[in-house]
């Protein structure tokens, strides 16, 4: 989702140079797409980037600092701040589950699947019974 990785772009930036929140604006554009993409790995448009910047301000996780433009002079909130980093904490303990929990995990993810192969198996079984297959 775009809309964390401008998040945490804002938040990269404020500890670099030592901002708070209320502080710090940018705006959407070339520049601001061409930085996105190369420090993630990305290939968003900046169409992509306003549409995830106006998620952003329907969730109250950035705001427009001064009038004009819609996709200038925006900023982040403390809303933003607190979502950005519990998503990063959220991927960085999900990065360092042990591959028993990751099999749990999938299991759970996927126990609707292995619902319906136990009931071909029980079915293939029932009918090799009924039917006398050996």
């Amino acid at each position: 989702m775009p809309e964390f990785k401008i998040l945490a772009n804002i938040i990269d930036f404020m500890e670099a140079d030592g901002v708070t929140a209320k502080v710090v604006t940018f705006a959407v554009d070339e520049q601001f797409a061409d930085h996105i993409n190369s420090k993630y790995g990305t290939s968003y448009s900046v169409s992509d980037l306003e549409k995830a910047v106006d998620r952003c301000i329907a969730n109250e996780w950035m705001d427009h600092r001064s009038l004009g433009e819609k996709y200038k002079y925006l900023g982040i909130t403390t809303r933003g701040v607190g979502a950005a980093r519990s998503r990063a904490r959220a991927e960085e303990i999900k990065a360092s589950r042990t591959w028993l929990k990751k099999a749990s995990d999938y299991i759970e993810d996927h126990k609707g699947l292995f619902v319906v192969l136990g009931f071909l198996v029980a079915l293939a079984t029932f009918a090799s019974k009924f039917f006398g297959v050996k």
